[in-house]
């Protein structure tokens, strides 16, 4: 019985050293773990707040030639500010130009609308936005877009938001509303 009570004790020791060297090295691997993403946060902390430029919170100033005002100029506007557009009857849709005065070229432009139509493409059925969602500005400081109604979209009034965000980071934001006649 000695003998078998002594080969126990040499199996618990022999468990018991792996179960603790298993402990050590999972430490280990734990603390090399800390090491690299203590490394990489002060490396993205340095790149964000010392950078290549002097300035890496962007340029500072105010930008002298930057300018947004939307317009309709194809449609009739009422005394409220509202642009009408008339629906071309029997056609499938009714398009208008909109273009928004940016102040100089290669500027990226969000557009966005409240109202949608359902447009279907091989069974497949989408809202789809009767303005563009982005452009450009071209040459000559302005943004042009298409709007395009369908006849489900008579009698509805689209608010039509246009923005862009300038050199130093200032948001320019405009809007009008189009009134859809039949």
């Amino acid at each position: 019985m000695m003998m078998s009570e002594k080969l126990e004790d040499d199996i618990r020791n022999l468990k018991r050293e792996k179960v603790l060297k298993k402990l050590k090295t999972k430490g280990e691997r734990r603390n090399m773990l800390k090491k690299m993403i203590k490394c990489i946060f002060i490396y993205t902390i340095s790149v964000i707040f010392i950078g290549c430029e002097s300035n890496v919170l962007g340029p500072s100033g105010e930008c002298t030639n930057c300018h947004l005002e939307i317009e309709a100029p194809n449609l009739p506007i009422d005394k409220n500010g509202v642009y009408q557009l008339d629906y071309n009857d029997g056609e499938i849709q009714t398009f208008t130009q909109l273009k928004a005065y940016i102040g100089y070229e290669m500027e990226y432009v969000e557009w966005v609308t409240n109202v949608t139509f359902e447009g279907c493409t091989w069974d497949y059925c989408e809202d789809v936005p009767v303005v563009n969602g982005s452009g450009y500005s071209s040459d000559d400081g302005y943004s042009y877009q298409m709007m395009g109604v369908m006849e489900e979209n008579i009698g509805q009034t689209a608010t039509i938001w246009v923005g862009y965000y300038d050199n130093y980071g200032t948001q320019w934001l405009d809007n009008i509303e189009v009134k859809i006649n039949e």
